[in-house]
């Protein structure tokens, strides 16, 4: 089942009426956590997570449990999701309400909270997703670009290349998942070998100068566990893969300002420089 199949008013239950709740907990420790996830992580029956939050969540709710311990075997990540998702339906039936946290927001670049969705959707359950803190609401302010500024758009690292997306060079560009480009195998993580990123390289040159920036940036997670980031340009992208972890994101500045049609800004009521309608500007 498709993710736009799913349908968003299938994962939307009554107020504490579901069976199984899927929430985010933010990006720095908890004190992203919003009021309406930490009602529902103490009243679950049971809180199953995918995070490195385990103590904190226990002090919420003691019958919290590690779903990274529950199956660490070599497999390709939707097999893993999948399995997963499976064995938390199942629990649902008999111990609802039950809640599945995850980092950022549930429904944000998170296989296995679709995968529940769909799969308690299928056996009857009532499913309902809560909005969370995610990066895309942190990257921008940790970055220094307003999303509203022209606009913003997000790309999944191996989506991005293939199914040869199209970049818009003149939109700030956040493409997450970096860290695992092209993987097949989650657990363990395979080593980056040279050339790794090869094919991510070419696809961006596609749409910028090869010597345009590239920025990897990984979140603070807590005080302990610090914001990582560190600068390239898109041609020397695979010579820093060794520095690239799972949770990083890439980030490329827009290439520009494109130039505004005359004729519509005419009729905006635009008193505009020639320079704003030169077909160089952004080049």
């Amino acid at each position: 089942m498709r993710r736009d199949e799913i349908g968003i008013f299938s994962m939307i239950a009554d107020r504490n009426d579901a069976d199984i709740y899927l929430v985010g907990l933010g990006m720095y420790g908890l004190r992203h956590l919003t009021l309406e996830t930490l009602d529902v992580l103490k009243r679950a029956t049971v809180v199953y997570h995918l995070s490195n939050k385990h103590e904190e969540l226990c002090a919420i709710n003691r019958n919290t449990r590690d779903l990274r311990s529950v199956n660490l075997r070599p497999a390709k990540p939707a097999d893993t999701y999948e399995d997963l998702a499976c064995q938390v339906v199942d629990a649902a039936h008999e111990l609802r309400p039950i809640a599945v946290a995850v980092d950022g927001n549930p429904m944000l670049f998170s296989d296995i909270t679709w995968h529940i969705a769909a799969i308690g959707k299928e056996q009857k359950l009532r499913v309902e997703a809560l909005p969370g803190v995610s990066c895309l609401d942190v990257l921008p302010t940790q970055l220094g670009f307003d999303p509203g500024d022209l606009g913003l758009q997000v790309f999944e690292a191996t989506q991005l290349v293939l199914y040869n997306l199209a970049i818009n060079p003149y939109l700030s560009t956040l493409i997450l998942q970096v860290g695992h480009f092209s993987e097949t195998v989650m657990f363990p993580p395979p080593p980056k070998r040279p050339g790794a990123y090869n094919r991510l390289i070419l696809h961006l040159t596609n749409f910028f100068p090869e010597h345009h920036p590239a920025i990897f940036i990984q979140s603070a997670y807590s005080e302990r566990v610090p914001a990582v980031v560190f600068s390239t340009v898109i041609r020397g992208i695979d010579e820093c893969r060794d520095k690239v972890t799972g949770d990083m994101t890439l980030y490329v500045p827009r290439l520009g300002i494109p130039r505004i049609d005359a004729e519509i800004g005419a009729e905006f009521g635009l008193e505009l420089d020639p320079k704003e309608t030169d077909p160089c500007l952004g080049g």
